[in-house]
């Protein structure tokens, strides 16, 4: 009961909120937030919550080790045994039942339901795009970007609160804490701060650039698999499998070159960090040894800022992975917009009416139609066709037989000219009852 309570917070099949997603990726990301707000707010506090918890152990770790210090053994949990009780509750009752509350909104509520919404909202809004939408693209390409988008926005947003909290709790607590036991302690740390947003800032850009391009070149390598995979019987029939083989091998190439040169990025991110992170261990290691040699500070002083260091570097090689993540997912996302946020070319006018077919009779008139070029295809045609009557398009490929058929379904939007079926403008109805209307049987 409690799994399936989190599960259906989210109503992945709930209607969008406008007709079309925004073509910029930070409008984007609030598009997809608005909806599903309340989860993420629950996240937001219970991670405020675990990250408050997990930066307490460590100020429990000094404060026993002082306790111990400071008592006599067998006075020490008849004199502070209150004190030790409550960090017992904070350890066995308060920390998993936060941790478990931010793994039920994480992986029952946001992972599968916000992904789901993300596809079917994004699946519905291609499925009216044109004919021409559907031909000038792979098809494995296009729902690679579908499904891909789900997964990144949801990734990317879901690390961005964990980040968060994270990086603000300890930050905030570690100063603080330094600051109880000696001002001194904070000086490596504020320097670290400093030089670990330099280096964030310097590679995250160069890291989301290069995911852009990584992510493209990985979409047309699925798009050109699919695309070979959807139409095996005719590289089959003409004996064109190398021709195939060809085409795969030039896009995986290009594919493994582009994740090379984000992976240089990563490297070098990776390297820069890690020695900035042995500085800090060494630095406020060192500097604690020394203000207890001038009886500054505790034992337990020394024990709460080297294992806060500690868990602050770990912490920050974990930072630095979900940064670089975040940004690698935004470049995934960046790269779905260019399929997912095109305007659809061929679409019904507001409020416009369902066709009303009476007898059946069908009117071109001073129709245009060139593919977008210049001249070609169809010009000026004018065509009646008297209910009830039998016609044949008799001429040479490439002649309009098709597109002729096609502009009648009207899967495509004249240039110029109307078409009228009962004398209703067919660019006038709704494309449903067109389409609902007409017996469509392809070759």
């Amino acid at each position: 009961m409690l799994y399936r309570r989190f599960e259906q917070l989210i109503d992945i099949f709930r209607d969008a909120p406008t007709a079309a997603p925004p073509n910029r990726v930070l409008p984007f990301y609030l598009y997809y937030i608005k909806q599903v707000w309340p989860s993420f707010v629950a996240l937001l506090v219970v991670g405020l919550f675990v990250a408050l918890i997990e930066v307490s152990l460590f100020s429990y770790l000094s404060t026993i080790i002082d306790l111990a210090q400071g008592t006599p053994n067998v006075e020490i949990f008849k004199t502070h045994g209150l004190e030790l009780a409550w960090m017992a509750v904070v350890a066995l009752i308060f920390r998993p039942l936060f941790v478990a509350l931010h793994d039920l909104l994480v992986h029952q509520t946001i992972s599968p339901g916000m992904t789901s919404l993300i596809r079917w909202q994004n699946h519905s809004y291609v499925l009216k795009q044109s004919l021409n939408f559907f031909q000038n693209d792979f098809a494995g390409r296009i729902a690679q970007r579908i499904m891909q988008t789900g997964n990144s926005l949801r990734d990317s947003a879901v690390q961005a609160v964990d980040a968060l909290w994270h990086v603000l709790i300890y930050a905030v607590s570690a100063l603080v804490l330094f600051a109880e036991a000696d001002w001194h302690l904070m000086i490596p740390l504020l320097i670290w701060i400093a030089s670990y947003i330099g280096a964030l800032w310097y590679f995250v850009p160069r890291v989301k650039e290069r995911s852009v391009i990584s992510s493209d070149a990985n979409s047309k390598l699925v798009g050109r698999i699919v695309d070979g995979y959807t139409n095996i019987t005719t590289l089959k029939l003409f004996a064109h499998t190398h021709f195939e083989q060809n085409y795969a091998r030039e896009a995986i190439g290009e594919q493994t070159e582009k994740s090379q040169l984000a992976g240089r990025v990563i490297t070098s991110m990776d390297v820069v960090i890690t020695a900035m992170n042995g500085l800090l261990i060494v630095s406020t290691t060192g500097l604690a040894l020394w203000l207890w040699t001038q009886s500054l500070i505790s034992v337990g002083a020394i024990a709460l800022a080297t294992g806060l260091v500690i868990r602050i570097v770990n912490m920050s090689g974990w930072i630095m992975w979900v940064v670089n993540g975040i940004f690698e997912n935004i470049g995934m996302v960046q790269d779905g917009l260019q399929t997912i946020a095109q305007p659809i070319s061929v679409s019904d006018r507001e409020q416009a009416p369902r066709l009303a077919v009476a007898s059946g009779e069908v009117r071109f008139e001073h129709v245009d139609f060139h593919y977008g070029k210049k001249t070609g295809v169809i010009s000026d045609l004018n065509l009646i066709i008297k209910p009830g009557e039998k016609i044949g398009l008799i001429g040479p490929s490439g002649a309009g037989k098709s597109t002729l058929v096609n502009l009648l379904l009207r899967l495509y939007d004249l240039e110029s000219g109307r078409i009228l079926v009962d004398n209703q403008n067919i660019a006038e109805v709704t494309q449903e009852s067109l389409r609902e209307r007409i017996g469509m049987i392809t070759q």
